[in-house]
Parts: structure tokens; C-alpha cells; sequence
């Protein structure tokens, strides 16, 4: 199975691509180039993009995502959690949709809960 992970480089997304990476085709979101170091030493392929340019292209072939990044700091303003919570979920989805990826587990915030 070919899997879509964002937020590998981060505690439980790095824990779902380690997993799943011994058993499936994994992908997972780099944002840097240090975050896709991260990706490759889980055993997933890093696919450079972010959620302000996730597009159909970096989703093909997949069958599932799982998204799993998000801002979760302990302080912030409004912007800082909205845009990528939100707006960031909302363009996951969207992508995802239009690659025809047939599962979207949504690991997320509070936060991104009021979308």
C-alpha cells in the first residue's frame, strides 16, 4: 500500500511512517531539507512540499493519508495556529480529494477541530 504522511519529522508521525514503512510504500512530507533527513531515516521518501503547496501530484498513487502535522506550540497568535490547523487541513483534504486518495485519517489539533 502506498501511504501519505504528513508531520513524520514530528513525534507521531514519525512514529506512524517507522511503523508502516516496514510493511508499506510510505511518502511523507519535507518541508527542509533537515525534516526530509528525518523522513529518510524512518525508512519513508521525503516528497519536498508543504501544506501551503501540497498539490494532487505529490498525493499519486496513494491510497491513504495520514496527517499528523499541525502547529501545536504552547503560545501563539491566532495566525500562527489558524493557518496551518486550518487552512493547512483544509488544502490536505482538498489534494488529497483530487488525487482520488480513498483513506484520510486526520491526527490534529483542537485547534483544527473548528474548521
Amino acid at each position: 500500500m502506498k501511504i501519505f504522511i504528513t508531520g513524520a519529522s514530528g513525534f507521531v508521525g514519525g512514529a506512524a511512517a517507522r511503523h508502516l514503512a516496514t510493511q508499506h510504500q510510505v511518502l511523507a512530507m519535507a518541508r527542509s531539507p533537515k525534516s526530509a533527513e528525518k523522513v529518510r531515516a524512518l525508512g519513508a521518501e521525503p516528497v519536498h512540499c508543504d501544506l501551503q503547496t501540497i498539490t494532487p501530484a505529490d498525493l499519486s498513487g496513494c491510497e491513504v493519508v495520514i496527517h499528523a502535522a499541525a502547529y501545536a506550540e504552547e503560545w501563539g497568535s491566532y495566525e500562527d495556529f489558524f493557518t496551518p490547523n486550518v487552512v493547512g487541513t483544509r488544502k490536505m483534504l482538498e489534494a488529497a480529494k483530487a488525487a482520488g486518495v480513498k483513506r484520510f485519517l486526520f491526527i490534529g489539533t483542537e485547534a483544527a477541530m473548528f474548521a
